[in-house]
């Protein structure tokens, strides 16, 4: 490896450090947006950054809840009824 070979490589791993540099910067700042963003939502919302389903799964578990307790409303009614 002559003389300019080395300076170049030298050069590009300085270049390289620079922008992984940049790069650790930009991840930190926008991990700090997405604290902040998050720390923004209301309970509801951040509960459901923790619960691994899909929208559509949560939705038809809560039509499934309300459609028990309809049940069970309507059951307490005609027992006390009867």
């Amino acid at each position: 490896m002559n003389e300019t070979e080395k300076n170049t490589a030298a050069a590009s791993e300085t270049e390289l450090e620079r922008q992984n540099r940049l790069l650790r910067e930009e991840n930190e700042r926008l991990k700090k947006e997405r604290e902040e963003y998050r720390k923004s939502l209301p309970a509801k919302e951040r509960l459901y950054d923790h619960i691994n389903v899909s929208l559509k799964t949560m939705d038809m578990i809560i039509a499934a809840l309300f459609i028990l307790l309809g049940i069970v409303l309507v059951m307490g009614i005609m027992a006390r009824g009867g």
